[in-house]
């Protein structure tokens, strides 16, 4: 899977139970194949996700769709998941619940992916300078995504995780003008109480 989608708490959860039940099977390395695939499919056919996760659909009838699709084609975990997935009604998570799941298999295999805003797109040299930069600080394989963002005028924000790194010049810019802000009214304050 390509592109990264946010995640939230539960969606980290499922990822979390499904992680564990892989780990306790020894079946990681297949699962994690398997979710890649399922993460493609519904990447690749929006309306599938849409019809799986539609409210208009009773959960019986998801139900059996879920088994016509997937019940003989995925391991029998990721089978089970998917129906109790469905029955706690969260299919419409579930690309969230993909995404969440290949960030521990990519945090297990050492493996950080980074997102780069830049304003020019950087060549490939100059994204494999940054990548190793940011994996020696961290000492990790890092997979860099590159976004162009043009208001960025200049410098590079990198989001890590939840954490942002915001080396770009607009941001300098906005502090360096709330810099100049704040001092003014300092000067404006003093000269008041003088």
């Amino acid at each position: 899977m390509t592109t990264t989608t946010k995640t939230n708490a539960v969606d980290r959860a499922y990822a979390q139970a499904l992680f564990e039940m892989g780990e306790a099977q020894s079946a990681l390395d297949a699962l994690a194949g398997e979710v890649d695939e399922l993460g493609t499919l519904i990447t690749d056919q929006p309306d599938l996700g849409r019809l799986l996760s539609s409210r208009t659909l009773a959960e019986a009838e998801r139900s059996a769709m879920i088994e016509r699709l997937f019940n003989g084609n995925v391991s029998d975990l990721l089978y089970r998941f998917l129906q109790v997935v469905n029955r706690k009604g969260r299919l419409n998570a579930l690309p969230g619940i993909v995404q969440a799941f290949s960030d521990l298999i990519a945090e297990k295999r050492g493996i950080v992916e980074v997102d780069a805003f830049v304003a020019a797109r950087m060549d490939d040299a100059q994204a494999a300078d940054v990548a190793a930069t940011i994996g020696k600080h961290l000492n990790k394989e890092i997979v860099l995504h590159q976004y162009v963002d043009e208001s960025l005028i200049g410098g590079i924000k990198l989001r890590v995780g939840d954490k942002v790194i915001d080396g770009s010049v607009a941001t300098q810019l906005r502090l360096l003008k709330q810099n100049m802000i704040n001092a003014g009214r300092e000067k404006a304050r003093q000269r008041t109480n003088d």
